[in-house]
């Protein structure tokens, strides 16, 4: 395979055949053997004919010997003077004289010497083109680097594969589309190196590792090495020797390393060898240097050839290295693990600190380091640390009897902080995982009749959390408000804070909740890298919230790939992989912003990261992707989304199951039905205060029926527009007023006003309405250069981009799912003439004939 080689293929082509060649260079396991064969393949053979030489170690180091095989007398026995003219002498005869030779050598940087020359002469003496394969960062023979400095041979850097690349070539591979998020992960495993790729997607299926999850394929566990690769990098390992593995495997069970560490382990010369090498690479982050091993992959293997007793001798090192630094951060979890890899006592506070550090990035390294807390006589913290690693790893069971036995301990012992600690946690698990938030505020009451002040300020913040993710916004945020006018613990605090700010944006002002998370964020990052990084994350995430409203191109949270749950801060010493953008998040934004196809793919990442462990958005990730799929003109498959992962009682979003039931209603012509079910959710979302998540209720409800729902809707949006602030929101609702006065230049204003705001699907639904709310009139015309316009920027809904009407589309929909006619009249309580009318007008603007062509015609292209 390969993709993304394209342009690297055509250049190398056209050095052969327009001059003398080309040099293909790049790092090991980038593919330039398989390039170099897909150059040749296509060479005219009638011009050229190809001789095939592999330079290694072995031939290396014998004089002539990678060019043994067009040596016809021996070269042992041979003059070297008259190896030159031997060599072009079996050429001629390989070849014949109509034919130009092409001299192929592959990893000419393993050339002896005397070899290198004999190319060199033959190229210079324009005898035959040579393309050559040479890895990058290693010595390479004089003669062989003259062929592109003085000769002219074009040398052609072959990159590792972009993020991009690793997705197409693992779409091919797997004759399907790829999640975005196993996309990243195999990037960053592999580095890029395209066999890598293929070896670690193959062994993924054989395993079980990979599987195809509704249209997606997903990567479902951690990285696991091939049995190939594992061969390859053994050998790799091989030619660096003791030393070198030892400084390896340093790296690999420390992470990225700060410099002054890593020189502990391993010498500055030994360092800047496996640099060379291309095994390790140096950067700066702050005011420090990491040293970090090449790929994730490299670090698997080296750690499988880790007995315990060279784990243990690398770890002491490692602490003995580290002495001199202060512990902070995610430096802090190497220390504690290497402490616990090394035997050595670490005080269990430390542990726990060090488990919440790495909790989402590395769920089974904080459970190591929670369990020897416990062990060592951690209490409460520890247990509760451990059952969090446990609930996160999806062992709901154990992480439940771990807190039912700290509670048992707790009470035994009469220490009234630990019961509180205990209770709090298994308040949570109740909320989070058992999805039963009135045992959770039931549980939260009856502990605090027993709890000091400390204890009741804990309590009370978890119950604000609970009053927030039951779906009753202005219920929390007024808790929220009472508790900060109190005096709380610090942690206590910012999490109360923050769920004020969810609360803001739910209830619509979302200024309010910009300053408040604005100030929450810089209070967090003042406070440095001791702060847990579910409130960092969570802090970020709740400003990001309120912005999306409020700015066309918000910037959301992002997450460990390996991970994804919650959104956490750059930190790639944890987990040794860099950050992606939070898909919960960055799904939802897509919508907003018209981009369905980006939002399917990234909400179906969130569906599956949310249903296991704390599955804290489990429902806000199913609805948004039941809406978006139903909306794509996908019922079938936002149905089955919502029956595998049904919407359930812990939702920050009030509403949404019967939103999500709406929109497939919808999608199957059942209009009367969808108006019944977006009442219910506007119902739901007024009676708890959500002025936003009303507004954005109404302004769909309106757009089900073009004809009367902006009539019906519009006094009732003007009512929300009252208590809601956020721009792009009030926007769209705005475009819904101006719909409902029949004003086809005030329309068109509005859908201009809504692609400044970044909300092309929203605009491409107002404009579609201006054409038939008045005849061909210059204003029309613009209404229809805009949807081109839009059609060919953004993915949207073929059917509203080609004018259909809202009756045309409910028709046209039907059919395509292989309704007859007289089933269609059915079910919209129409006759089977009016059906065929509607249907003939689909077929003109749709530019289809038949049945046949419908389904094809209505998907959204892109």
């Amino acid at each position: 395979m390969l993709t993304g080689r394209d342009g690297t293929l055509a250049e190398a082509r056209a050095a052969l055949v327009r001059a003398d060649g080309a040099v293909l260079i790049g790092p090991a396991g980038v593919g330039r053997t398989a390039l170099a064969r897909a150059v040749v393949a296509d060479l005219p053979p009638r011009l050229f004919a190809t001789v095939w030489i592999t330079a290694t170690e072995a031939s290396k180091e014998v004089p002539f010997g990678a060019l043994g095989r067009l040596l016809t007398g021996g070269h042992p026995a041979l003059h070297p003077a008259l190896v030159h003219s031997t060599v072009l002498t079996s050429l001629v005869e390989r070849c014949g004289p109509a034919r130009t030779p092409v001299l192929v050598v592959d990893d000419a940087h393993l050339l002896d010497g005397p070899s290198a020359g004999v190319l060199l002469g033959l190229v210079q003496a324009r005898a035959a083109r040579a393309l050559l394969t040479v890895r990058s960062g290693v010595p390479v023979p004089d003669a062989v680097v003259a062929l592109w400095k003085d000769v002219g041979l074009s040398r052609l850097v072959v990159p590792a594969l972009t993020e991009a690349e690793v997705g197409a070539l693992a779409a091919e591979r797997l004759a399907g589309p790829v999640s975005r998020s196993t996309t990243h992960l195999l990037w960053q495993w592999t580095g890029g190196l395209p066999h890598l790729a293929v070896a670690l997607l193959d062994h993924g299926q054989e395993i079980g590792s990979l599987a195809r999850d509704s249209d997606q394929w997903r990567w479902r566990a951690g990285l696991a090495v091939p049995a190939q690769v594992a061969d390859l990098l053994d050998r790799e390992l091989d030619r660096v020797g003791r030393t070198g593995e030892e400084a390896l495997a340093a790296m690999a069970l420390g992470g990225p390393l700060p410099l002054p560490v890593a020189e502990a382990a391993a010498s500055p010369e030994l360092l800047a060898d496996l640099e060379q090498l291309g095994m390790v690479r140096s950067e700066e982050r702050g005011d420090e240097v990491l040293v970090r091993l090449r790929d994730p992959m490299l670090g698997a293997a080296v750690r499988r050839r880790m007995s315990p007793a060279r784990r243990r001798r690398i770890a002491a090192t490692l602490l003995t290295g580290a002495r001199q630094a202060a512990p902070r951060g995610s430096h802090a979890v190497a220390r504690a693990l290497w402490a616990v890899h090394a035997g050595q006592p670490v005080d269990p506070p430390e542990l726990v600190r060090s488990a919440g550090l790495c909790l989402y990035a590395d769920p089974a390294a904080s459970e190591q380091l929670a369990r020897r807390a416990w062990q060592e006589g951690g209490g409460a913290s520890a247990a509760v640390a451990l059952s969090a690693a446990l609930a996160e790893q999806g062992r709901a069971v154990e992480a439940y009897e771990t807190l039912r036995t700290a509670e048992r301990d707790a009470d035994a012992s009469g220490d009234p902080t630990a019961r509180v600690t205990v209770g709090v946690a298994l308040a949570a698990h109740r909320l989070w995982v058992g999805r039963v938030p009135r045992q959770a505020y039931d549980h939260l009451r009856r502990l605090r009749a027993d709890a000091d002040a400390a204890g009741r300020a804990e309590l009370a913040a978890l119950g604000v959390l609970v009053q927030l993710f039951s779906g009753d916004p202005a219920r929390a945020l007024a808790s929220a408000r009472q508790l900060l006018g109190e005096s709380l613990p610090r942690g206590a605090r910012l999490r109360v804070t923050l769920a004020s700010v969810a609360a803001l944006v739910l209830t619509g002002r979302t200024e309010e909740a910009v300053r408040v998370g604005r100030t929450v964020v810089e209070a967090v990052e003042r406070s440095g890298s001791s702060a847990m990084p579910q409130i960092r994350g969570m802090a970020g995430a709740a400003l990001a919230l309120a912005e999306l409203w409020r700015q066309p191109t918000p910037t959301g949270p992002v997450t460990d790939p390996a991970a994804g749950r919650w959104p956490l801060p750059p930190d790639p010493l944890v987990s040794g992989l860099s950050p992606t953008a939070w898909p919960l998040f960055d799904g939802y934004a897509r919508r907003v912003s018209g981009d369905r196809a980006g939002a399917i793919s990234r909400l179906r990442d969130a569906v599956a990261q949310q249903a296991g462990g704390n599955g804290m958005f489990r429902a806000e990730a199913t609805g948004w992707l039941a809406v978006t799929l139903a909306e794509d003109g996908r019922p079938d498959e936002a149905d089955a989304v919502l029956r595998e992962h049904p919407v359930d009682a812990v939702a920050l979003v009030p509403g949404l199951r019967p939103w999500a039931l709406a929109a497939v209603a919808a999608a199957t012509g059942r209009r009367v039905r969808a108006g019944e079910l977006m009442d219910e959710a506007i119902v739901v979302a007024h009676g708890s205060g959500s002025w936003l998540v009303e507004l954005g209720y109404l302004i769909y409800a309106a757009h089900l029926d073009p004809v009367a729902g902006p009539t019906r809707y519009a006094d009732r949006i003007a009512e929300a527009l009252v208590h809601v602030d956020a721009e792009r929101l009030v926007a769209a609702g705005r475009a819904v007023i101006a719909l409902a006065q029949r004003d086809p230049t005030v329309i068109l204003e509005h859908a201009h006003r809504l692609v400044d705001m970044n909300m092309t699907g929203e605009a491409l639904k107002v404009a579609g309405e201006v054409g038939r709310r008045a005849g061909v009139t210059d204003t029309v015309r613009l209404a229809v250069d805009l949807r081109a316009r839009l059609r060919s920027t953004v993915r949207d809904d073929p059917a509203r981009v080609a004018g259909l009407t809202a009756r045309e589309r409910q028709v046209a929909g039907l059919a395509a799912r292989g309704l007859s006619d007289r089933e269609i009249a059915e079910a919209l309580v129409l006759s089977v003439r009016t059906v065929q009318t509607h249907l003939g007008r689909a077929y003109r603007k749709l530019a289809v004939t038949s049945r046949r062509d419908l389904s094809d015609a209505l998907r959204p292209a892109g």
